[in-house]
């Protein structure tokens, strides 16, 4: 009876082993893994540290805050910072602008930048390596150097205080990087498939449409939300582009809650908790699009 207990046992130790080696997919040992796991799990508590801390002081009160503690007990816990965020008219109206300027952001990024990356992809023509190139040295300039050139501009189209200004600034920003990550996905699909389409009387678009864009969701997912990103994130140009409560995003809308002489600390991290809560969700939601895509190589470009 003991001898096969002491068999089960070894063979309950060999299934998890096995498991383990299955579930790591590649030849290492469970020492060796946990050592590795061990050093992530340090470096990515360091990073996340903060950003817990920052989420669990928005359930607490300013007592808190100022207290020596790390930990609030239970009864501390509180949802009134949400409450005072969610009800604030003007936290709102930052909330659907920046709704409004990244949706509309992504969508023109993705549109041009997939024609663009199209051509670049299956056309000859001059200049196109050098516009390429030009495309990635654009993301290369201190956003800074064009900020007063970008502000001219837009004042000499009266674009200045109105989504749609902001909206193309974004743009300017998200095209370039977005045409050159995508141009590296449409490379890898073989040519021989249009020729196939060609044959069966398919015209640019419908391969586009068709065979191109189907194969490269991962790509196009990945260009997407490294365009919402930068748009959501913005606090440069919409400072300069915005002069009204009208046209304000959420990141200059954190100023809300601080003024001359106070920061109200835990309604500012309840906000910027609220402005994380968008991407994460998207992340969350597209999250196998976006690892597939980032891992099938779409940061090679040309």
């Amino acid at each position: 009876m003991a001898t096969d207990t002491q068999s089960q046992a070894r063979s309950t130790d060999r299934s998890l082993s096995d498991r383990l080696d299955a579930w790591l997919a590649e030849d290492m040992s469970p020492k060796r893994a946990l050592g590795v796991y061990a050093v992530l799990g340090v470096y990515m508590s360091f990073l996340l540290l903060p950003v817990a801390y920052m989420v669990m002081a928005t359930f607490t009160s300013p007592d808190f805050l100022y207290s020596p503690r790390l930990v609030p007990a239970l009864s501390e816990l509180t949802l009134q910072n949400y409450v005072a965020i969610l009800s604030t008219g003007l936290f709102q109206q930052y909330f659907i602008n920046s709704t409004i300027v990244a949706t509309a952001t992504t969508a023109i990024t993705l549109v041009v930048g997939t024609l663009a990356a199209y051509s670049m992809s299956r056309f000859e023509y001059p200049g196109r390596s050098g516009l390429l190139f030009t495309f990635l040295g654009t993301q290369m300039l201190p956003r800074v150097l064009i900020l007063i050139p970008f502000f001219l501009v837009m004042f000499s189209l009266n674009l200045i205080d109105s989504l749609l200004g902001i909206v193309i600034a974004h743009s300017v920003l998200g095209i370039p990087l977005g045409t050159w990550l995508l141009k590296g996905y449409f490379d890898d699909i073989p040519e021989s498939l249009d020729e196939a389409a060609k044959m069966d009387g398919c015209s640019h678009l419908d391969i586009l449409g068709r065979i191109i864009v189907p194969m490269s969701l991962p790509g196009i997912t990945v260009a997407g939300f490294y365009t919402f990103i930068l748009s959501w994130n913005d606090f440069l140009f919409v400072s300069i582009l915005s002069q009204t409560a009208a046209t304000r995003t959420l990141p200059f809308g954190l100023q809300l809650f601080q003024s001359q002489n106070t920061v109200a600390w835990e309604l500012l991290l309840t906000a910027a908790t609220v402005t994380m809560i968008p991407v994460v969700v998207l992340f969350a939601v597209f999250q196998h699009w976006i690892v597939e895509g980032l891992a099938s190589g779409g940061m090679k470009g040309t």
